[in-house]
């Protein structure tokens, strides 16, 4: 087993995908549905696919109120009780109609948990103002200059009466032989191994032969409305449906989907995106994966 860094917003995920867990129909239903709202980020960081336009080309472009909208109905169908967060592979806050979205979200399923993951650079305190008072429960920044962007966003917070469990800060800079994130290659499109803590081990044999829980417990929706497998296929190489044309419940529980968690069960990663991956995907989502082998839709 290679040793990761694992940092504290991976744990905190843990503890709510846990937390989260239900059934619908007996059918262990996704802890986080993660939304990509926008085609877009305001920074190139090095670690990150967005450095690169061969790879990631930018489009000042966001879901619509009546795909989002439609997503939150579908969601209120199987009384989706689980996390809803705006981040995947760009920057939330460039989406014009934000509140809009949160609202949206939060009057029709007020017992999830909405959050953004930013990198704060968009943020003024009218704006982390406006977020909140439109129903978002947390933000995660993401900082990536230094230690003097942490009393930037403490004063930032402190003065819209917000905590440090609605406003966590995340450091993204290079501090004590690491960049304080849990690293991937996200599906081959970096090199990770120049961004690992200084006490990893350096990965250089693909596919892993592990298991991968992320389909057990989390649903990813692109702006356009395609089903992605996970945050990590940023090359967008493996879809499952549009949801412009079919339900998030339908396409969660499908047998091609089903296919796969048998696969990923077996730790068979030998197909795209998954056999270029480096994730250590059994961090998060050990009760989901569980939860439906108990279930019987897959084999393992």
């Amino acid at each position: 087993m290679i040793e990761r860094f694992i940092d504290s917003s991976t744990k905190r995920k843990k503890i709510i995908v846990k937390d989260k867990l239900r059934y619908f129909d007996n059918i262990p239903v996704f802890s986080i549905v993660e939304f990509n709202i926008y085609g877009n980020c305001n920074r190139d960081c090095s670690f990150c696919p967005v450095s690169n336009p061969e790879i990631y080309e930018k489009r000042h472009e966001g879901i619509s109120i009546e795909l989002f909208s439609k997503v939150i109905d579908d969601l209120v169908e199987i009384n989706y009780q689980g996390k809803i967060l705006f981040s995947a592979f760009s920057e939330p806050l460039l989406h014009k109609e934000l509140e809009i979205l949160i609202s949206n979200a939060k009057s029709k399923l007020p017992n999830t948990r909405i959050e953004i993951v930013s990198n704060g650079d968009l943020l003024t305190v009218k704006k982390l103002k406006s977020i909140f008072d439109a129903g978002l429960d947390t933000i995660s920044i993401s900082m990536y200059d230094g230690d003097h962007q942490i009393d930037h966003f403490t004063q930032m917070a402190n003065e819209c009466g917000l905590n440090d469990s609605q406003v966590i800060l995340r450091r993204r800079y290079l501090k004590d032989g690491n960049y304080g994130l849990t690293i991937s290659n996200r599906s081959g499109l970096i090199n990770s191994n120049e961004f690992r803590d200084k006490n990893e081990e350096i990965i250089s044999e693909l596919p892993l032969k592990s298991k991968c829980y992320y389909p057990f417990y989390m649903i990813l929706v692109d702006y356009n409305g395609d089903v992605l497998l996970c945050p990590h296929d940023w090359s967008k190489k493996l879809k499952f449906g549009n949801l412009t044309k079919n339900s998030i419940w339908n396409i969660w529980k499908s047998k091609v989907l089903n296919s796969l968690r048998g696969r990923l069960a077996n730790s068979d990663r030998n197909f795209n995106p998954c056999k270029s991956c480096d994730v250590l995907g059994t961090v998060i989502g050990e009760d989901s994966f569980d939860a439906w082998l108990l279930s019987g839709e897959i084999e393992k």
